[in-house]
């Protein structure tokens, strides 16, 4: 199997106890069947605390929280489990978290979830361009392959076309995204035709300079259509109506601000990138490709609102992935609303419907 990651993922460590918002609390904790058997077998104080903590919710096994943190953590924020049994012993939720894994037939891909302090750090710290690796090993495909063929080549061909777009440092962060929503627009309505042919043609067009240029002439005509007080009004709207981890969160939504984007131009780069890499190809599985580059620049602008509010743009996107990214029923929201809001105001072009 082909394993795709960013270039800074064997740099991550758990910070463990020096974690400043650790992971072991705030959602509830799902324990697979092979880790409660294993967790129902420890003896001892340790074995009393598990079973003690283990209960069910909505038909999954889970550790029940101790006012917002995991009762088997330590004074000092350690894992009783890992330190009396090692974190081969965990379960996958506590064992694989902060990653987020897709696999795409032969093909996976995991992401460092940006929730996490260290994550969030290693991505919108840095100021090289974010890359990506591919390694292969012996893991065998489980499962058919059944993705479309056609449908991911086009996908993965203009996800790098995205990638390109975004860190086009030579453009303000604005224009870059809104390139990548005109770009994600006009390729749906290729993706709808199945005109695998014009897709790829469209990919390369993008890349051009030239191209680029006329595409912006045509998207500041559009503003008038999209302005950004109408898409405060939808980022604000769009917060209020999802389930909420954080008691004070529609605190932070009302109080929210949107500065000149160009003031955080890198880090909304990197967290650009991180959404793209991590949502792009999920539309292989029902070819909607528009809901995912619109959830990308929608979520790119409601972190820069909340930066001001919680004080700063990488604690904002944490807070905004604990919040969206975390909660199945909010990412249905929030690419649902993407149809709902842009796709009738980015027509495509006249030889292309």
């Amino acid at each position: 199997m082909l394993n795709r990651i960013p270039d800074y993922f064997d740099s991550f460590s758990c910070l463990a106890g020096a974690c400043p918002d650790t992971c072991c609390g705030q959602w509830e904790i799902v324990v697979d069947p092979e880790a409660k058997a294993r967790y129902l077998s420890v003896e001892g104080p340790l074995g009393g605390r598990i079973r003690a903590a283990l209960t069910e919710v909505d038909g999954e096994d889970c550790m029940v929280l101790d006012h917002g943190r995991c009762p088997l953590l330590t004074e000092d924020g350690l894992c009783s489990i890992v330190l009396e049994k090692g974190e081969d012993f965990l379960s996958t939720t506590c064992h694989t978290h902060p990653r987020f894994t897709e696999i795409y037939g032969g093909l996976q891909e995991t992401m460092l979830s940006v929730s996490c302090p260290e994550a969030a750090h290693l991505l919108l710290d840095r100021a090289a361009p974010l890359t990506f690796l591919t390694r292969s090993d012996d893991t065998p495909v489980d499962g058919p392959n059944d993705l479309d063929p056609e449908l991911f080549r086009a996908l993965m061909q203009s996800r790098d076309t995205a990638f390109a777009l975004m860190q086009n440092r030579s453009r303000p962060i604005s224009d870059r995204l809104a390139l990548l929503l005109c770009f994600t627009g006009r390729l749906q309505g290729l993706l709808d035709r199945e005109a695998w042919t014009a897709c790829e043609n469209l990919s390369k067009r993008y890349l051009r300079g030239a191209y680029q240029e006329k595409q912006l002439v045509r998207i500041r005509r559009l503003r008038r259509d999209v302005s950004m007080y109408s898409l405060q009004n939808l980022i604000r709207a769009l917060l209020r109506s999802m389930e909420h981890l954080s008691s004070d969160f529609p605190e932070k939504i009302e109080a929210m601000t949107f500065p000149n984007w160009e003031v955080f131009t890198l880090p909304m780069e990197q967290l650009a990138m991180y959404f793209l890499f991590r949502w792009w190809l999920k539309a292989v599985n029902d070819g909607l490709v528009w809901r995912q580059g619109a959830a990308c620049v929608v979520s790119c602008l409601a972190v820069a609102g909340l930066a001001g509010t919680v004080g700063n743009f990488k604690e904002a996107a944490r807070l905004y992935s604990k919040e969206v990214e975390h909660s199945a029923e909010n990412m249905a929201l929030l690419r649902g609303a993407m149809d709902l809001f842009f796709r009738k105001r980015v027509p495509l072009n006249k030889k292309q419907r």
